[in-house]
């Protein structure tokens, strides 16, 4: 199973890894065996760095909602999820207009 945790990290920006460890309590070793592939978190710990770092415990084991498969190169930035978490917490209504302006955005971008 792809973990994506340094990418995820670093894209919360937290550029060391011992410090984020330390920072979701648990020992450097363990969080560097979990970041490098050689050991697997239980749930309450996959919980605990999904808070940590902004995102769904899905986004750290790469599985995409939308395409129900697991995706390891599509990891949101940090820009993107805030944009994904606001579209999500709005009404309907405000759901369409973001989306009717992300598009009105995308394609005036491209005429650049």
């Amino acid at each position: 199973m792809n973990i994506r945790l340094m990418k995820l990290r670093k894209a919360a920006g937290y550029s060391n890894r011992d410090e984020f460890a330390e920072k979701i309590g648990v020992n450097k070793y363990t969080y560097r065996s979990w970041e490098s592939g050689a050991a697997m978190m239980n749930a309450e710990q996959l919980w605990t760095c999904a808070k940590a770092l902004g995102c769904s415990p899905n986004d750290i084991l790469g599985w995409n909602d939308e395409m129900g498969d697991f995706d390891a190169d599509d990891a949101l930035t940090v820009d993107e999820r805030e944009i994904v978490d606001n579209y999500r917490d709005s009404s309907p209504q405000w759901q369409k207009n973001i989306a009717m302006t992300a598009k009105a955005a995308a394609s005036e971008s491209k005429k650049d």
